[in-house]
């Protein structure tokens, strides 16, 4: 099992436009084969930081999740002021 915390620095002119679609998204990505958690946060002290705990089966899972991702649209490098922070966790 792959787990891991993502944070994302949202552009400030792009924040009202990713929490107005990350509900919809973070449904799709939850119905993925092999995903087993995706759960969205924003900062309270800091508007433009997002961090997402997710969970998925395998690397396999995960490269799948990326390019469903890409089918649906979503590029990153367009919403972020610099790449995603990804820090990886050991189950319990």
């Amino acid at each position: 099992m792959l787990a891991f915390i993502a944070t994302l620095s949202v552009k400030p002119d792009q924040v009202e436009a990713f929490k107005k679609n990350a509900p919809e998204l973070m449904n799709k990505v939850r119905q993925e084969p092999g995903n087993h958690a995706y759960i969205g946060h924003q900062s309270p002290e800091e508007a433009t930081r997002f961090v997402f705990y997710e969970q998925y089966e395998d690397e396999a899972a995960l490269l799948a999740h990326r390019e469903n991702l890409a089918a649906l649209g979503v590029d990153l490098a367009e919403l972020l002021t610099e790449p995603p922070s990804i820090e990886m966790l050991n189950l319990l």
